[in-house]
């Protein structure tokens, strides 16, 4: 594929942004991840929707960020990592939130930076990785920290970077993948 601005991997699917905004998805599709409307698996890529700012593809859930600040979500939902108060999954894109800035998928939970630099988390929390100093989950976002300028969650452990450029760690720490020396960081 030609004129490709980004792309995002889940498990076993893939998310590819052109250059023009639009969507395309491929790969393991059987709990609704590509958002396209089927939960049958797609060998090369199929579009998805126009207009993306960014995409970001959790282990069986995506996250689609619209040029308008929107955000949808579909996928696997089951352990609420939509944030859209439930735990069904979706195998169509559905409206998060508005006035989003970034996202960023882990394994089971994302995170969300809005456009005032607000952080918000939902999702699975077993290891802390939301970083609201709790390990429970959350199905609707929950507010974790102001003044972020990005965000990155891995598959158990999330990093946050603040403006003053001072970054965050919480999350599991195995492998050392927090960079600090205690075994749980909130």
């Amino acid at each position: 594929m030609e004129d490709v601005a980004a792309v995002s991997a889940g498990d076993y699917h893939t998310m590819i942004l052109k250059a023009d905004g639009t969507l395309y998805a491929t790969g393991a599709n059987s709990y609704g991840q590509l958002g396209d409307g089927t939960t049958t698996n797609k060998s090369s890529p199929v579009l998805i929707m126009e207009d993306v700012a960014a995409v970001s593809a959790g282990s069986s859930h995506t996250m689609i960020l619209k040029t308008d600040g929107k955000l949808y979500a579909t996928g696997c939902n089951g352990d609420r990592q939509f944030g859209d108060g439930t735990n069904i999954g979706r195998s169509s894109p559905v409206l998060i939130m508005e006035d989003v800035a970034a996202v960023s998928a882990g394994s089971s939970h994302t995170m969300i930076l809005k456009t005032d630099g607000t952080l918000y988390a939902t999702g699975d929390n077993w290891y802390g990785q939301l970083g609201d100093g709790t390990t429970s989950s959350r199905s609707s976002p929950v507010l974790i920290m102001e003044d972020v300028a990005a965000v990155f969650a891995g598959s158990y452990h999330t990093m946050i970077l603040k403006t003053d450029s001072v970054l965050y760690a919480t999350g599991s720490n195995q492998n050392g993948g927090l960079g600090v020396t205690n075994p749980y960081f909130y």
